[in-house]
């Protein structure tokens, strides 16, 4: 249970660094697009409704269609079967920043941005916090503001207050969460200088490593020790 409890805080940061790489790719590569959200996207579905553009609306209400579809998924899969989530987020996830690195530059920055809305959205949906935290790892808004409002509650709070180490404890979680999303944001910027709309690619390995963490919180890796240590114990008795 301990083991569980640390590989989701880990998996947890790690998957704020695959959505800060996920979300500044988006930005920079495609015409500061943001793939992780819908606000904007909505923002500018209603212009181009105002404005008429029937080309604009479409391929806006596409996108908004696939966010949603991807929030229906989860919902519908959490509620009829009994897999851990996690594993195929971070597929969906690998495919996104795989099939993004083959579009082109001139394609319509919406468009090319379809996978990431998909995936983003799916993931937001399953990986929702740990350490009893609720916690996005695709935005930073209410990362900041938990941060904030925890470490000010900290800092106002009696040295003999009751749960001040747990306001303690909030803010360092989510300021490791903002810190981890932020990395992220810097990484890619940072491989989008050199590799362009190639950049996504190196995305993988970190989501990778996320699953490896995810599987070993599930006790897939020590499964057959504990199998031998049972199989010990019932020879035994």
């Amino acid at each position: 249970m301990l083991r569980e409890k640390k590989c989701d805080v880990a998996v947890h940061y790690i998957m704020a660094c695959c959505g800060g790489f996920i979300g500044a790719y988006a930005i920079l590569s495609r015409m500061e697009v943001f793939g992780s959200a819908q606000t904007a996207n909505l923002i500018e579905l209603v212009c181009d409704i105002l404005g008429r553009n029937p080309k604009e609306i479409m391929i806006r209400i596409c996108a908004l269609l696939i966010y949603v579809g991807a929030m229906i998924l989860s919902v519908v899969l959490e509620k009829t079967t009994s897999w851990n989530l996690k594993y195929p987020a971070i597929v969906f996830d690998l495919t996104a920043v795989t099939a993004v690195g083959f579009v082109p530059g001139t394609t319509n920055p919406i468009i090319a941005l379809y996978p990431v809305f998909f995936a983003t959205a799916f993931q937001w949906c399953v990986f929702k916090g740990a350490n009893g935290y609720v916690s996005s790892t695709i935005f930073s808004t209410n990362n900041l503001k938990q941060t904030v409002i925890s470490a000010t509650d900290y800092l106002m709070s009696a040295h003999d207050e009751e749960g001040r180490e747990k306001k303690a404890e909030k803010a360092l979680f989510f300021g490791g969460t903002i810190l981890s999303f932020h990395a992220g944001v810097a990484v890619s910027y940072l491989l989008w200088l050199h590799y362009g709309i190639h950049a996504s690619w190196f995305c993988v390995v970190p989501l990778v490593f996320g699953g490896v963490l995810v599987a070993a919180g599930d006790g897939i890796f020590s499964g057959s020790k504990e199998r031998k240590a049972e199989a010990g114990e019932i020879g035994i008795r």
